[in-house]
């Protein structure tokens, strides 16, 4: 029973160094030694540039770099022995001196593809400080907002996660140096944006196993150009509206017909809506202050030609009665309808902006 007994512990210490050595069998390096966890792992990210942004499909296109500070005692040196205080490594040397110790295998997890071109670089320090700085062309997934098009401030964010190691392991630490080299370009290649801000925030999630996890959210702010959008949607739409002003302030004998004016407005109005939808895909589908200001234009028309007609046409109470109602009417409605029009319009704009 003994010698039983001894096979028995003997299979047992051999599954726990087969356990054991899986993480080295995998490629995985051990988390530090003579290090307490979690290993603060501080994160700076810069967005260099944008170089597209759509809007309907959700995804940008940018330049980033994130860098990626932490102690690790098993990349000590000895600065007299090597010469030097701090050792850099880029490209492929960086790479291999990756796979050579630990890191925190942080990877941006809104990314949806390959990045077009990547570069990396790593600095040792002989007291085993660790500094990544890895930078990256690529495509990231992104939500967009068009309810305010096109006064809108889009918020664009890009999520850093360790996905191997778990907040008993590793936890993200952001101090005011972090934040103050996180910065926004000022020039950016979609010209139709203005840069404002960039915005770290830090958020726990739950993984495997409900283990929590941290997440670093970069959201940078950019600004629309309105101003590029003045002659190529609201003049349009102005241009097509101001026909109730001819309905409302010319003389009779010029407006031989009024509905058919009032119908090739409408008609106009609906081409310039599908024009807009063509050429800024997805500002028609919210309820953006442009599409806002078209639905009630339609309304508008109308509500313009029924009031003209009923108060020219219509035997109302008192038109009889009194024979100069009618003028006062239509008097009061030169003004009122298109400045309440325009107030509305103005009011969803206003709205927008503040």
């Amino acid at each position: 029973m003994s010698v039983l007994a001894s096979r028995l512990y003997g299979l047992l210490l051999l599954l726990f160094a087969v356990l054991a050595a899986l993480p080295a069998l995998a490629g995985e390096v051990p988390l530090p030694s003579d290090v307490h966890l979690p290993i603060n792992v501080h994160v700076s990210l810069r967005v260099l540039d944008i170089t597209d942004l759509k809007e309907t499909a959700g995804e940008m296109s940018a330049s980033v770099e994130y860098v990626l500070r932490w102690t690790d005692p098993g990349r000590k040196f000895d600065p007299r022995a090597v010469g030097r205080n701090r050792q850099d490594f880029v490209a492929d040397a960086a790479t291999a001196e990756l796979d050579r110790g630990w890191s925190p295998k942080v990877q941006i997890e809104n990314q949806i593809r390959a990045p077009r071109s990547q570069s990396v670089a790593l600095s040792v320090e002989s007291d085993g400080s660790v500094r990544l700085i890895q930078r990256l062309d690529a495509d990231f997934r992104v939500h967009v907002d068009l309810t305010p098009f096109p006064f809108d401030r889009q918020h664009l964010s890009l999520a850093l996660v360790s996905p191997r190691y778990s907040s008993d392991d590793v936890v993200f630490i952001v101090d005011d140096g972090d934040r103050q080299l996180s910065t926004l370009s000022d020039d950016l290649s979609v010209n139709e944006w203005t840069p404002r801000s960039m915005v770290l925030s830090l958020e726990r999630f739950y993984g495997w196993n409900s283990r929590p996890f941290q997440r670093l959210i970069a959201t940078a702010a950019i600004d629309r150009i309105w101003m590029r959008y003045l002659l190529q949607i609201f003049v349009p739409f102005f241009a097509v509206v101001s026909v109730s002003l001819f309905l409302l302030w010319a003389p009779d004998e010029v407006q031989r017909d009024m509905a058919g004016i009032t119908y090739s407005a409408l008609l106009a109005l609906a081409a310039i809506s599908f024009t807009f939808e063509s050429s800024y895909p997805g500002s028609m589908s919210v309820n953006s202050p442009i599409a806002f200001m078209i639905s009630i234009g339609y309304f508008y028309l109308i509500l313009t030609l029924v009031l003209k007609l009923a108060v020219k046409y219509a035997p109302y109470p008192g038109k009889t009665r009194y024979p100069y109602l009618d003028d006062e009417i239509l008097a009061n409605m030169k003004y009122t309808l298109p400045g309440i029009f325009f107030v509305i319009c103005l009011s969803s704009v206003v709205a927008m902006l503040v």
